[in-house]
């Protein structure tokens, strides 16, 4: 089931890429044929199969293990429901994402996110099918909505969705946060409170500029500040992908799984 959800990251997604269509990006774009197969197929089976199937299944679950709970939060205002659901989602995600660098068989599944040789809208939903599978946020949130917090979802995936494409996006729209001198204390406080462009693409980058083993947020940055994983390098790295990149062909990045032992 399409999700509305869905609908409009996936507007902010065309929207961003048009964008970057316009900017002259994709005519001396480094991608290579797999990226484009890689990105495309990879939101597309999150979209249509992975997140439907994760809600559908949480659901089932949940009605079995608490079988008097189905809409036990429904009478909470939507705003109350948003907080429960991205704050926990944001934290078990941030260690899920933090772990996936520092536990080498988890990162076997989660490079296929860091392959692609520059930043743009594709990334933000380029992985491995299983790391998606895995993800606990998805499913904490999921069962989220069998309590009833559904249009709470709606709105919290929508906001981790939305910032997920802005962050990933090679249109560096916060660039002129760091340029005036008047808007350093109100940028010093938006930096450690959500993720930025140029906070995330540190984590994507491969050189002096780069944070790969930290700015592992995707929404709430305060994780990241909280437990020391915070880098605000001010700048954009000029590389990106991984070191020693093996080149697997876009098959093995999205669904092979014999390395995750």
């Amino acid at each position: 089931m399409i999700h509305q959800d869905t609908i409009v990251v996936t507007s902010i997604l065309v929207s961003f890429g048009i964008m970057e269509a316009l900017s002259g990006y994709y005519i001396n774009s480094k991608r290579r044929k797999d990226d484009w197969v890689i990105d495309i197929v990879s939101v597309a089976q999150l979209a249509i199969i992975i997140k439907p199937s994760i809600v559908f299944l949480t659901g089932f679950l949940m009605s079995w293990i608490f079988p008097n709970s189905n809409g036990a939060l429904s009478h909470l205002p939507v705003w109350m429901g948003v907080l429960i659901i991205i704050i926990p989602d944001e934290f078990l995600h941030y260690w899920y994402h933090r772990k996936g660098h520092e536990w080498n068989w988890l990162w076997s599944i989660h490079k296929t996110h860091h392959t692609s040789p520059e930043m743009n809208i594709g990334v933000s939903y380029r992985e491995n099918w299983l790391w998606f599978v895995l993800m606990p946020n998805l499913w904490y949130a999921a069962a989220m909505v069998y309590f009833g917090l559904a249009k709470a979802y709606i709105i919290s995936t929508m906001i981790i969705g939305i910032i997920d494409v802005i962050t990933h996006t090679n249109i560096k729209w916060d660039k002129f946060l760091y340029k005036y001198k008047f808007l350093k204390p109100f940028t010093w406080v938006l930096e450690r409170i959500i993720t930025l462009p140029s906070t995330h693409h540190a984590h994507h980058g491969i050189d002096e500029h780069s944070a790969p083993m930290g700015n592992y947020a995707t929404t709430l940055f305060i994780w990241d500040v909280i437990f020391g994983t915070s880098h605000f390098p001010h700048r954009y790295p000029t590389q990106y992908g991984i070191e020693n990149d093996p080149n697997d062909p876009w098959y093995k990045q999205l669904w092979d799984v014999r390395h995750f032992k």
